[in-house]
């Protein structure tokens, strides 16, 4: 979709966010000079009036949140001004998706991306997946949509995210934009109600003292779409949903369901419905989603509202995080989990390949998430590795890593 037709789609959605900030569009008055020569000759006199319209102005990435500009002048009809189109390239999806978790601090820091560009350059690695909007809910760039820029969630911890993707791009490297969607901090602060509520009054915060917004909620989901469409009109080429589900700790039995009209699994699987017809047949973004890991195995929503197989059918490819250390003391028969990284990887895409075949859904959509990290076991390259060979052995080529701290074990990518 390119940024002019991203500009006025925005205009149906403006009505999320202006009880903030009310915007008005700016109006340039034409400047008429009038000039009077009285020509004197035998008996004759006559007027000449010169009218100069104003220039089409330029507009620069700042002015692109007054969208569309209108000249008007009393003896002319109104002539609209478009913002220039800078060129927005992407790249393909892979036939093979094999890339690592870059935090949007560490994408807006030279010396963290100097590793990261080593990486990228030994070869084994071709994707990336950057945070677009994180759990404290702020944007890691600056936002064009106008809209999005009234919320003032944008930031400037990537300060050049134009010249960051053409770096990538330039390595052919797929950039995936992550955004983690019901827990946030910041939408709350500007739109409460939005927000789970506490039957004790107030907004319901986790054991972290974290907000989440209401899954079942309009405004949320067309915030989350402008989000995405936004990240896409500047590059991005894939949108990675997070944390799409209801809260899993806490005081769960605190949280006000009374808004809520449909179970939680029903609810999770309207909004990856209303993202499939909005982002992926309208806009044509790719897209994927997260989900917990022990989703591949389990035969319920886990409480949290998420179940595979009604995901998968409305995104382009389903990431379940199946990091070894994340599963309890006795899943899959190991008392330690972590310390069999193949096994658990193994049976873990092995259950998640036998539920999307039953439900006609090709396997091919499992991209999982996998662990460069040490919890409960401290991990080496083999064990790395590991993971990736499993995930090879079920037939999958695809996978993405995981490392909060974004210091992944190079001999691995080599």
């Amino acid at each position: 979709m390119n940024l002019q037709l991203f500009v006025l789609h925005k205009q149906k959605k403006n009505s999320i966010l202006l009880p903030l900030m009310e915007q008005e569009p700016k109006k340039t008055s034409g400047v008429f000079t009038v000039v009077l020569i009285i020509l004197i000759g035998a008996g004759c006199s006559w007027y000449f009036y010169k009218h100069t319209l104003p220039q089409n102005v330029v507009a620069s990435d700042t002015t692109v949140a007054n969208q569309v500009q209108q000249v008007q002048s009393p003896a002319v009809a109104p002539v609209v001004v478009q913002p220039p189109i800078s060129a927005v390239t992407h790249i393909a999806t892979p036939s093979s998706v094999n890339g690592i978790y870059i935090s949007g601090w560490s994408a807006g820091t030279a010396s963290s991306m100097a590793h990261i560009y080593t990486l990228l350059d030994e070869g084994k690695l071709n994707a990336v997946v950057i945070d677009i909007k994180d759990a404290t809910g702020r944007l890691s760039y600056e936002p064009l949509d106008p809209t999005l820029i009234a919320t003032g969630a944008g930031t400037k911890r990537i300060a050049n995210l134009p010249a960051l993707i053409k770096t990538l791009h330039d390595k052919n490297i797929y950039v995936i934009g992550r955004i983690t969607v019901f827990q946030d901090q910041y939408y709350p602060t500007i739109h409460p109600q939005d927000a789970l509520q506490n039957i004790k009054g107030g907004l319901w915060k986790d054991p972290k003292g974290l907000n989440y917004l209401q899954a079942n909620n309009a405004d949320v989901w067309h915030y989350t779409e402008s989000i995405a469409e936004d990240a896409y009109a500047q590059g991005f080429d894939e949108i990675n949903l997070d944390y799409v589900r209801f809260p899993s700790d806490g005081d769960l039995k605190d949280i006000d369901e009374s808004t809520f009209t449909q179970d939680k699994e029903d609810t999770i699987a309207s909004f990856f419905a209303d993202i499939d017809t909005t982002l992926r047949q309208k806009d044509h973004i790719p897209v994927s989603a997260d989900i917990f890991g022990e989703t591949t195995t389990a035969t319920d929503d886990m409480g949290i509202g998420q179940k595979l197989e009604l995901i998968a059918p409305h995104v382009d490819y389903i990431c379940p995080m199946i990091y070894p250390s994340h599963y309890a003391p006795g899943s899959f028969g190991f008392t330690n989990p972590a310390a069999h990284p193949y096994d658990v990887i193994h049976r873990a895409l092995t259950d998640g390949e036998a539920k999307l075949t039953a439900a006609g859904i090709p396997t091919t959509k499992l991209r999982p998430w996998l662990q460069d990290f040490s919890l409960a076991t401290i991990y080496t390259a083999d064990m790395v590795q590991a993971q990736i060979t499993a995930t090879n052995d079920v037939g999958l080529q695809s996978w993405l890593m995981w490392d909060a701290s974004n210091r992944y074990t190079s001999s691995v990518y080599k």
